[in-house]
């Protein structure tokens, strides 16, 4: 009976994301206050083999181009399903365009893994730490990688990664 009353709608297990921008890491073109500003919150689930991810920011750059990658024990890896094509150019799934009011939001579910289990790789699970928010200057996505540093992408936004909640704590 229990069970009945659980949302159908949620995960096994959520966590709330909490954002902190990056003040120092910007393009020198940026002051330091605009790129300040800017806010993000997520949500991050996963149930059995699969998740989903769900991030909205304010204060962006407008009509910019941005990415969100997992940050892991392994390096950089898009926040999307491993099995799509990151090509690194405007057909690129995780390409982030934000609108003229300096706002995006981004959807993707399922992840074709678990995030809190890990991202599987060929060498074995990458734990994830993080997620980021990027913002990339020249317009271009950069497919499997963020880019280079504070030249073609600058990390704005970026939050640890979260304690699982359980359905019954929502």
């Amino acid at each position: 009976m229990e069970e009945d009353r659980k949302p159908k709608h949620l995960c096994d297990g959520c966590c709330t994301l909490s954002f902190e921008v990056l003040p120092a890491n910007r393009p020198a073109m940026i002051s330091v206050p605009f790129w300040a500003q800017a806010t993000a919150e997520g949500e991050l689930c996963g149930q059995g083999n699969e998740g989903h991810i769900q991030l909205s920011a304010r204060g962006l750059v407008i009509f910019g181009v941005y990415t969100a990658f997992f940050i892991t024990d392994r390096g950089y890896f898009p926040a999307g399903p491993r099995v799509a094509d990151y090509t690194g150019d405007g057909f690129d799934p995780n390409r982030l365009v934000v609108n003229g009011e300096g706002v995006l939001s981004y959807y993707v579910a399922p992840l074709d893994f678990n995030p809190f289990k890990g991202i599987p790789t060929p060498t074995g699970l990458a734990k994830i730490t993080g997620i980021a928010i990027n913002y990339h200057p020249n317009g271009n996505t950069n497919g499997l990688t963020p880019g280079v540093n504070n030249v073609d992408v600058f990390d704005q936004l970026v939050s640890p990664m979260c304690a699982i909640r359980g359905i019954n704590e929502l």
